[in-house]
């Protein structure tokens, strides 16, 4: 898509694949030019031709650009920005990359061969990848599939890639050599994989805007991946669980790293490190600690990186140091950032007596300005929740029960289509003490959910639950068959579909 040009000025060129994951049914498009001296922001309708008229852009010393296609509704149903910033001369053309915004889950399936629930006997195994068109009105069940043996997919941009890695019986805990195929955006058809491979459970990767290196954490190293050469180079030591990569606007990026990340006990460690690593070509890769501290998560929006920790801080990762921005925000685990705006998973323990929670775990997803530095503003609540999950008899109709959870833990959060959505997984825990009288046995389940949320209203756009499995401490007269009930609004697997979420991903999304 190309709109006519102008004289004197810069042509810009939506570039879509051409394929049948392009996006469709929009009628207008807007474009900000991201500019030193501020953002210039360009709207234009979209005729039956493709064709657009957003005026003369005029030349400029330094400019990255981001576009989105939207319907007459005003939902977007493409996105996509630049990969660096550049000076603009007369004459020149911009190529923006162009995507549907799709979002991208995996993880592991677990098998039951003797089909009793409190039997340790699961085998647990790599499913393919399912993925959430957020441009069509469908409801996510798992249907919707990319590749056979999926363990995490991470995208760089408009590309896309799937890492695979065999599984051991009967745990599933993550082992031998990690490999990553590049998946095309268009179909989803996937090419040969990459030479290079990965040692230790992956957990966490990102890439960087043109998708030429991509970062993977594993439980014992940092890798650095040359998508171009296929070359793998390991960088860190360590177990590495979150990671992102600002994008410095001349064609070197900076992977900024948690290492040695506290778990979810709400101890609040204080032995996790920020690391970060160069990128670029040419450039050799450098490892080196920023700094140590509580640190669960970082992100990076506009050539900045940030972090929070389980203290409750909202800060700045600069040359000189750490900068906070926020303090007190309850304990802090995700945390994601785009056009200024940050998003902060805030998660609070229940109350447990005896394998029975009497006071449910929260979650809450805030939202904060990221230039104030006034720690009396109060953030944004864009979701806040007390987590129940109702299980139901399978052998009796209506007989159901509500129960509370004790652990509700963020797996990731993560901005797409610009800052229109904001997308979470979240892997919750929930115990109920028998109730002889009523024939319930003690039981604690475990749930995956993706969430997504219209980032401006907080509406929910799409709620998946991916897994419900769990154990019921039987004694003879009791209900001994009971599933998870499905939530208003809430969709779930198709039979054989559900699985664990390990990895989530938005193509460009900013995490």
């Amino acid at each position: 898509m190309t709109p006519p040009p102008a004289s004197g000025g810069v042509t810009l060129t939506l570039d879509i694949p051409n394929s049948a994951l392009d996006p469709k049914g929009y009628s207008e498009v807007d474009v900000t030019l991201h500019e030193p001296a501020g953002d210039i922001v360009r709207t234009s309708p979209v005729d039956s031709n493709g064709a657009f008229d957003l005026g003369e852009i005029d030349p400029a010393d330094s400019v990255w650009v981001e576009a989105s296609l939207r319907t007459e509704s005003g939902t977007a149903v493409g996105y996509g920005r630049t990969a660096t910033e550049a000076p603009l001369a007369a004459g020149d053309t911009i190529v923006v990359p162009i995507r549907r915004p799709i979002v991208y889950v995996s993880g592991l399936f677990s098998t039951d061969p003797d089909g009793n629930p409190n039997t340790n006997n699961d085998h647990w195994t790599s499913v393919p990848a399912t993925f959430a068109d957020l441009s069509t009105s469908a409801p996510l069940d798992g249907s919707t599939t990319v590749g056979t043996n999926a363990v995490m997919m991470v995208s760089g941009g408009p590309t896309l890639f799937m890492i695979e890695q065999g599984t051991s019986d009967p745990n599933g805990t993550l082992m031998g050599a990690a490999s990553i195929q590049p998946v095309s955006t268009g179909d989803h058809s996937l090419s040969a994989a990459l030479t290079g491979t990965m040692q230790g459970a992956v957990i966490d990767g990102a890439g960087t805007d043109d998708g030429a290196f991509l970062v993977i954490g594993t439980t014992t190293q940092l890798f650095v991946i040359d998508t171009a050469s296929g070359a793998a180079m390991q960088v860190g030591t360590g177990a590495f669980s979150r990671i992102t990569i600002v994008n410095h606007g001349d064609g070197t990026s900076t992977a900024f790293a948690v290492k040695s990340r506290g778990d979810s006990t709400k101890t609040c460690a204080q032995t996790a490190e920020i690391d970060a690593v160069d990128l670029g070509a040419g450039v050799q890769p450098a490892f080196r600690m920023v700094a140590t501290g509580s640190f669960t998560d970082v992100a990076a929006d506009a050539n900045t990186a940030y972090y929070v920790d389980c203290d409750g801080e909202l800060g700045e990762i600069t040359a000189a140091g750490l900068h906070p921005i926020k303090t007190g925000l309850g304990y802090a685990t995700a945390l994601a950032t785009s056009n200024g705006q940050a998003y902060i998973g805030v998660e609070t323990i229940g109350v447990d007596q005896n394998m029975d929670t009497t006071v449910a775990a929260q979650v809450q997803v805030l939202a904060t300005p990221l230039a104030s530095s006034e720690t009396s503003d109060n953030p944004r609540t864009l979701f806040s929740e007390s987590r129940e999950q109702v299980v139901e008899a399978s052998d009796f109709q209506g007989v159901q029960r509500a129960l509370l959870a004790h652990t509700a833990v963020f797996g990731h959060l993560e901005v797409g289509a610009g800052g229109d959505y904001v997308a979470m997984s979240l892997e919750s825990t929930f115990d109920g003490a028998a109730i002889p009288d009523a024939n319930f046995p003690q039981m604690s389940i475990q749930t995956d959910e993706m969430y997504v949320f219209d980032a401006a209203s907080g509406g929910i756009v799409e709620r998946y639950r991916s897994w419900c499995d769990g154990v019921l401490l039987e004694l003879p007269s009791d209900i001994q068959n009971w599933g998870c009930a499905t939530s208003a609004g809430q969709s779930a697997p198709a039979n054989g579909k559900d699985h664990h979420i390990g990895s989530m991903t938005f193509l460009f999304g900013k995490k």
